[in-house]
C-alpha cells in the first residue's frame, strides 16, 4: 500500500522531469530521460526490498538513516527552533538536544577524523523531504533519484563537451554500470555525492565554454558546498585530474603537466603536516585501522578481506595504493561469490577485465591523450583510496561508484569501434540499424 500511494508522486515527477531546462538541454531526449529515471527508480525500490527482506533488521543503512530522520522531524511539532537548529547545524551541539540524539543511531559517529559527519547530511535530507512525503520511504527514493540523475546527466554533459565522448558511450557509462545503477539509486549518501560531482563537472564545462555568465560559478560554489557535507575525499580525488587537464590545455603539452601536477600534489600531502596543516596520510591510515577494528568487533562479515595495516610512510602509501587499485578493479571475482548479493559485483568485474583486454586488442589509435589522462587520473586515485581503506568488499562496491562512469568511458573510448563496425556491417548489418534507431530515440 505504501508503494501504491507513492506512485502519484512518481507519475508527477516522470511527467515533469524532462521539462526542466537542465534535462531538456542535455542532448538526451525526453524519452531517454524518462527511461533513465525509471531505471533508477526500479533499482531504488529493489534496494529497499532487498534491505527489508534479505538483510537482518537494523543492518540496513537506508532504514537507519530514515528512522533517525523521523526523530529529527518530530522536533518540528515539539519545538520548531530545535528542528531548525538540527536541520541547519546552527547550535546543534546544544545540550538540550541530546534527548533527540539519544534516540538516533547514526547521528553521532565514533570516528570523525576532524571531518564533517556525512551521516547527518542524509538524515537532514530525509527530514526535509518528510515535510511533504508523509514519511513514505518510496517518495524519498524518488526525490533522491532526481538529484542523482541530475548529477549523472551533469557527468554526461561534461563527457560530451570536454572529454569529447561519443554520445551513446557517454550515456551508457552514466546509466548502465550495474553497481552505479543499483547503489547510486538508493536512499544513501552515494546519490548526494553523484549530484555534487556532476554539478561540479557541469559547472567546469560551462565555465570553459562561456566567459560571460555568472551562473556556472554559482553552480560550482554550490557543488563544493555539497561536497563539504558529504564524501569530501571524492572531491580530493578529482582535483588532480581537473588541474592537470587544464594545465595541459594551457601549456599545449600533455605528459609534463600531468606528471608534474600529480607528483607535486602527492609530495605536497606528505609535507602538509610539517606546515601545521591537516595530516592527510595519517587520516587515511586511521580510517583504515578503525574500519579493520570495527569489522573485527562484529561476529562475522562474509566479504571481509585481510588487509595489512597502513602506515604514514611515503613508499608504504605507494605500495598500498597499487594494491588498493587492483582490489577495487577486480574484486570480488567469480571465485569469491558467497551469496546472491556478490554475483552482480563479480560479473561486473569480469566485464571490466574483458573491456581492458578488448581495449588492448582493438586499440583505438586516434585518442585524445589529455581526455584519457583525465579519466585515468580520477579512476586510479579514487579506486586506490577506496581499496586502501576498505577491508570489506560489500562496502567497496559502493565506494567506487563515483569513478565508474570515468573508468568505463576510458575503456570504451580506448576501443576502435570503427573497426568493429566494419566487421559488423558485413556480417550483421541489422546490429548497426538497431544502433541508429536507438540513438534517434534516446538523443535530441
Amino acid at each position: 500500500m505504501e508503494l501504491l500511494w507513492s506512485l502519484v508522486y512518481l507519475a508527477l515527477i516522470i511527467w515533469l522531469i524532462p521539462k526542466i531546462p537542465f534535462f531538456k538541454n542535455s542532448g538526451i531526449s525526453a524519452s531517454g530521460i524518462r527511461i533513465f529515471f525509471a531505471l533508477k527508480v526500479i533499482m531504488g525500490i529493489a534496494l529497499i526490498l532487498v534491505y527489508r527482506y534479505y538483510y537482518p533488521p537494523g543492518s540496513a543503512d537506508i532504514f537507519n538513516y530514515f528512522n533517525d530522520s523521523k526523530v529529527l522531524h518530530s522536533a518540528l511539532a515539539i519545538n520548531p527552533y530545535d528542528y531548525l537548529s538540527m536541520i541547519t547545524g546552527i547550535g546543534d551541539d546544544a545540550p538540550h538536544l541530546m534527548h533527540y540524539y539519544d534516540k538516533m543511531n547514526f547521528w553521532l559517529k565514533d570516528f570523525n577524523y576532524n571531518m564533517f559527519n556525512d551521516n547527518k547530511t542524509v538524515i537532514r535530507f530525509n527530514a526535509i523531504v518528510m515535510l511533504f512525503s508523509f514519511k513514505n520511504i518510496f517518495v524519498h527514493t524518488y526525490i533522491i533519484n532526481i538529484f542523482s540523475l541530475a548529477g549523472l546527466v551533469g557527468i554526461f554533459r561534461f563527457l560530451r563537451q570536454i572529454i569529447k565522448t561519443k554520445k551513446l558511450i557517454a550515456l551508457i557509462v552514466v546509466a548502465l554500470p550495474p553497481s552505479l545503477l543499483f547503489w547510486g539509486s538508493g536512499l544513501l549518501k552515494e546519490g548526494i555525492v553523484l549530484f555534487a560531482l556532476g554539478m561540479l563537472l557541469y559547472a567546469i564545462a560551462q565555465i570553459s565554454r562561456s566567459q560571460y555568465s555568472y551562473r556556472p560559478y554559482f553552480i560550482l560554489i554550490f557543488s563544493l558546498a555539497v561536497f563539504s557535507i558529504s564524501k569530501f575525499y571524492v572531491l580530493l580525488a578529482v582535483i588532480p585530474a581537473i588541474l592537470s587537464f587544464y594545465a595541459a590545455k594551457a601549456t599545449g603539452k600533455t605528459w609534463l603537466p600531468f606528471l608534474g601536477v600529480h607528483l607535486l600534489l602527492l609530495i605536497g600531502i606528505f609535507i602538509l603536516p610539517y606546515l601545521g596543516l591537516p595530516d592527510i596520510p595519517e587520516t587515511i591510515s586511521k580510517k583504515q585501522h578503525d574500519f579493520i577494528n570495527y569489522v573485527h568487533s562484529l561476529n562475522h562479515v562474509g566479504s571481509y578481506i585481510e588487509s595489512p595495516k597502513l602506515t604514514t610512510n611515503f613508499w608504504d602509501f605507494i605500495v598500498h595504493g597499487f594494491r588498493g587499485l587492483f582490489i577495487t578493479l577486480f574484486r570480488p571475482h567469480p571465485f569469491e561469490v558467497h551469496n546472491l548479493a556478490t554475483i552482480p559485483a563479480a560479473l561486473e568485474n569480469v566485464i571490466t577485465a574483458l573491456l581492458i583486454i578488448a581495449s588492448l586488442i582493438f586499440r583505438n589509435k586516434q585518442l585524445h591523450t589529455k581526455s584519457l589522462l583525465f579519466l585515468m587520473s580520477f579512476t586510479v586515485i579514487l579506486f586506490a583510496l577506496a581499496g586502501m581503506t576498505t577491508p570489506v568488499l560489500g562496502a567497496l562496491v559502493r565506494y567506487k561508484i563515483p569513478a565508474q562512469p570515468f573508468l568505463y568511458a576510458l575503456l570504451l573510448m580506448s576501443i576502435n569501434w570503427d573497426a568493429i563496425k566494419k566487421s559488423l556491417k558485413s556480417k550483421w548489418p541489422a546490429v548497426l540499424k538497431v544502433e541508429m534507431k536507438l540513438e534517434n530515440y534516446l538523443f535530441n
